[in-house]
């Protein structure tokens, strides 16, 4: 595991140069088809313990809740938005809004968008890797993951990132290879998880509120202001690479998530309740592999994380640079931006208990704030709003309150906030006269 951390440091590094701040920060807009899969495919598996976690206690529902949902997104944004993007000269979200809204919303946008790309759930994820692996401090496993994955990227900027993605993505699949495969020959098919789980972990529906599970089909529109997603469509070669990457990502990524769904339903129908102790995929890893194929999948397991922390704290620090307002480079702020987004995000993850409540509470206020807003500008433009700091806040507000109140009236936050967002932005728009 060291020797692979050093690697990825030394790949890093080694493509480090760059000739502009453009290219620096977006590559100079060349990224083509291969280094766009392997960098879209692996920045959106970060969270892969926490998908097991999710699958041994429920099921197959995860599939729905983080595949399927995704899935249609991804496609509607592919469908509807990725061109317009990839068409205007605009380079991160929070300038649509500087522009179209004005400097005070431009910043508020900013805000939002460095909690929906905080890397700190990546960064838990990868301390308890870590911590499993070693006998040290969660909080120095922290600063460990922030050192592997961020250090290089001072001096390499986005061509580094793509160079590290390459070598991830190949890793990330070949190690849910091996551990499904081990399963399989070991315990069997279909049949042994029909006999040895539980009736609703085969249900779409499982034991959850459907208003929960519907709530997650709104979340994965996150996508629609995803900066990482966003990033990648704007540093496209052509638009040809957008459309022919984005759909072969999906195909990966349903590819992915039959592995990582696969082996969380074996870990729930092998590992008893009572005897969890870990991530069901450090403990079945245990049980089915060698001791050299565990280190294979510990190694694909930190490729997954690792490949989002550096995208993340990247467009985090982007976005932090686009503010400051100073004589010095892009280059440099983004950098500083860098150290702030890393500071940060040690502070979150030690405030949170389980990464998916960052993502439902983040993903719900950033989606209820600029969701609808932003798909507003990109298909009217030449409009003009009225209050643009309260059609902003407002609906962020609410959800915030409505997630203190936990859900009151068995309603989501989420539905809360996005509805408030429709309502405010269908009054508060008009056109400008010609």
């Amino acid at each position: 595991m060291v020797i692979y951390l050093l690697i990825i440091l030394l790949v890093g590094f080694t493509y480090s140069s760059h000739k502009s701040n453009r290219d620096y920060m977006f590559s100079s807009r060349k990224i083509t088809l291969p280094s766009f899969i392997a960098t879209f495919v692996t920045t959106w598996y970060g969270g892969i313990l926490e998908v097991g976690r999710f699958t041994y206690q429920n099921g197959i529902v995860t599939w729905f809740i983080f595949g399927f949902f995704y899935y249609i997104s991804a496609f509607l944004f592919l469908k509807f938005l990725s061109y317009k993007i990839h068409n205007n000269n605009i380079d991160t979200i929070p300038e649509y809004f500087h522009k179209y809204f004005g400097y005070s919303s431009g910043v508020i946008a900013s805000f939002i968008i460095l909690l929906i790309s905080s890397p700190a759930p990546y960064l838990m994820i990868f301390s308890t890797i870590f911590t499993y692996v070693y006998d040290i401090s969660y909080f120095y496993s922290l600063l460990i993951g922030i050192f592997f994955s961020v250090s290089y990227i001072i001096l390499g900027g986005f061509k580094s990132i793509i160079r590290t993605d390459k070598i991830q993505f190949i890793l990330m699949y070949f190690g849910f290879i091996i551990v499904f495969i081990n399963l399989y020959m070991n315990f069997g098919g279909i049949a042994f998880l029909k006999n040895n789980l539980p009736h609703e972990h085969l249900s779409p529906i499982s034991k959850l509120p459907i208003g929960y599970i519907l709530s997650w089909s709104i979340i994965s529109m996150i996508t629609f202001i995803d900066p990482n997603i966003y990033q990648r469509i704007y540093t496209a070669k052509d638009k040809k690479t957008i459309k022919s990457g984005v759909l072969l990502s999906i195909l990966f990524w349903i590819i992915f998530d039959f592995l990582t769904v696969s082996v969380g339903l074996y870990a729930a129908a092998i590992i008893p309740q009572e005897s969890l102790t870990h991530s069901p995929y450090l403990m079945i890893s245990d049980i089915v592999l060698s001791p050299t194929l565990k280190i294979i999948f510990l190694i694909s397991l930190l490729s997954i994380v690792m490949s989002t922390i550096d995208s993340f704290t990247f467009t985090s620090a982007i976005t932090i640079a686009k503010e400051i307002k100073n004589h010095k480079t892009s280059i440099f702020n983004t950098r500083v931006g860098l150290i702030v987004t890393s500071f940060t995000s040690l502070i979150i993850a030690a405030s949170f208990t389980h990464v998916i409540d960052i993502w439902y509470i983040f993903g719900s206020i950033g989606a209820s704030c600029l969701l609808i807003p932003f798909i507003k500008i990109l298909y009217k433009p030449k409009t003009r709003i009225h209050y643009p700091l309260a059609t902003l806040l407002i609906p962020g507000i609410l959800c915030i309150i409505w997630i203190y109140m936990k859900n009151p009236l068995g309603i989501d936050c989420l539905y809360v906030g996005v509805l408030t967002s429709i309502v405010m932005n269908f009054y508060s728009y008009r056109i400008k006269p010609s």
